[in-house]
């Protein structure tokens, strides 16, 4: 008996274990036949990885070469917080080098999640002391970091990039298609602990670099109106202002300048507001600079010649409103050149009253009032006009001395360079060209324009603001070498609570040089001056800034002295 029972046990055993191990050899079997596959590509997975190939954004440079943009190597410290051995021993490592706190390393290193960012853009010698470290778990890879040499010069207008080096303002969003380029993909092996193994990354995809993009600026141009503009402001006690200098053949925009600026270097910590590019996205109330148009529209319609005579009232009560003069004009009767030199608003109202409201606001419409220019740049206001079934009694009269309508500084500088282009409107640009680096593909700006006034009209407008300059409200704008045109503004500010306007003004002058054969369209605006006579606080600053900009571009001075400061008495 005690045999037998050995015996079946002996049996019993052996059976369990043959079938334990035919167990293990059908699960073998099944695993390394049927779901071979499978575990295959989780291998594969483990070992490898798809990796994005940045490509080098494209440089921005101005009209002569000068580079405004640039992107330089830079690495993304990263972490895989599964395969960190010793949380706390890294962070104490990595904090030192990164200069942040420990706790806050050790917060992303006990993530669960399978990959975290540690920094982004390091420099290389931060990266390569980490790298030097061989910490389990922490790798490296190589991006690009977008840097601006001249730092506030051209800020607002050029913008800046996000982090990812995507274009999130100014002419990098505007023409991101063009800057960024296409990306590519690698395959890498990497070892156990996630290091990426040499000699074994395959490129699936080369990245494609993108174009340089040339701008029509020219940055000693632009460096005068931002150095002109800031002592502008400056002197008049200004919160602000705004420039731009246009070429009136080309529409190229040579400089645009706004104050205060930032540092586009800096700009994840700067206000918002100062990262506006103004003179594009800022309307307001341009006041008497609009005579122009005005004038344009009496003299196009054929109710006055520039010596007309006008007489001046005392006051014009239109509706609920009584208008009157700033300051007391040389005579009761002036001619209609004169009403525009010495900026009489009874004696504009006067003659625009005899204006059609449909012609009036045609005049506007034809020179871009309440319609963007198109320029290439994103988020431009387009101003506004109001529609004639908004028109109450007194709005003829004031649109005729500028108020109750809205326009950017770009759209005042266009109006100028129409009139001197002799009618015809050229649209703006920033954009001169892009150069592929692959294929050397030229892309070029087309020139875009219409006709929109007469030229002999024209011709008598600017007649009639040279003598604003001569002997008007203008006579600060003159230069020494260049003969001037131009108009002044100082506008009263609305109440943003719709409560009439505030006791604060802007203060324009609006020119075009030289007068005789005009080649430049100049527009400064200043925000709240305590001088508050634009051809006081902003006159002088577009003297110094066009003068300059004439001798940059090598314009010959004028032969023929009308109005520069030789001819002109100071007022």
């Amino acid at each position: 008996m005690f045999r037998k029972s050995s015996c079946d046990r002996l049996t019993l055993v052996t059976l369990a274990l043959l079938l334990a191990f035919g167990g293990l050899t059908g699960r073998l079997a099944y695993l390394q036949i049927a779901r071979a596959d499978q575990y295959r590509e989780m291998a594969e997975r483990q070992r490898k990885r798809m990796t994005p190939l940045q490509p080098k954004r494209g440089s921005i440079f101005d009209r002569d070469g000068e580079i405004l943009a640039f992107s330089r190597d830079a690495y993304s410290l990263y972490a895989l917080p599964y395969q960190v051995r010793d949380v706390d021993g890294t962070a104490s490592q990595l904090s030192l080098l990164l200069k942040v706190p420990r706790s806050e390393i050790a917060e992303k290193l006990r993530n669960q999640k399978g990959f975290v960012y540690l920094r982004r853009q390091l420099d290389r010698d931060t990266a390569s002391a980490i790298e030097k470290l061989q910490l389990p778990g922490v790798g490296l890879e190589k991006e690009s970091k977008r840097v601006y040499p001249q730092e506030c010069l051209a800020a607002p207008l050029i913008g800046y990039v996000g982090i990812d080096n995507n274009g999130l303002a100014g002419i990098e969003l505007q023409y991101e298609d063009i800057l960024r380029g296409e990306g590519g993909v690698a395959e890498e092996e990497r070892d156990a602990v996630g290091n990426p193994i040499p000699g074994v990354t395959r490129v699936m995809k080369e990245p494609r670099d993108g174009m340089d993009l040339t701008l029509t600026l020219d940055l000693d141009i632009q460096n005068k109106a931002e150095a002109e503009l800031a002592a502008a402001v400056e002197a008049s006690g200004a919160k602000g202002g705004n420039l731009v200098v246009m070429d009136v053949r080309s529409g190229e925009i040579l400089a645009m300048a706004t104050f205060p600026g930032f540092d586009a270097n800096q700009f994840a910590t700067t206000d918002p507001a100062l990262a506006r590019n103004r003179p594009v996205t800022d309307a307001f109330e341009p006041g008497s600079v609009l005579k122009v148009v005005t004038a344009a529209a009496a003299m196009g319609e054929g109710l006055v010649s520039p010596g007309s005579t006008v007489g001046i009232p005392p006051q014009l009560r239109i509706g609920d409103y009584t208008f009157k003069d700033p300051h007391e004009m040389p005579s009761s009767q002036l001619s209609f050149s004169d009403v525009i030199a010495h900026s009489s608003n009874l004696g504009t109202i006067t003659v625009a009253s005899r204006l059609k409201p449909e012609a009036q606001l045609d005049y506007l419409k034809r020179v871009g009032c309440g319609e963007p220019t198109g320029i290439d740049f994103p988020g431009e206001a387009r101003g506004l006009v109001p529609p004639p079934e908004r028109w109450t009694a007194t709005t003829g009269a004031t649109l005729a001395i500028g108020q109750g309508i809205s326009v950017t500084t770009l759209q005042l500088t266009g109006i100028l360079a129409c009139v001197g282009n002799r009618g015809v409107m050229v649209r703006p640009h920033l954009f001169k060209e892009a150069v592929d680096p692959h294929s050397g593909e030229r892309i070029v700006w087309e020139r875009e324009e219409r006709t929109v006034l007469e030229p002999e009209l024209c011709e008598s407008l600017i007649g009639i603001l040279e003598q604003v300059v001569h002997h008007g409200t203008a006579t600060r704008a003159a230069t020494g070498l260049y003969n001037v045109a131009g108009k002044t503004g100082t506008a009263m500010k609305p109440d943003p609570r719709g409560r009439g306007y505030l006791k604060s003004y802007i203060g324009t002058f609006a020119g075009i040089a030289p007068s005789e054969d005009p080649r430049l369209a100049v527009v400064v605006t200043l925000d709240e001056p305590e001088t508050i006579y634009g051809g006081i606080c902003a006159a002088p600053c577009f003297s110094a800034v066009a003068e300059f900009a004439l001798q940059q571009l090598k314009v010959p001075p004028s032969q023929e002295k009308v109005n520069t400061k030789d001819r002109v008495r100071e007022r």
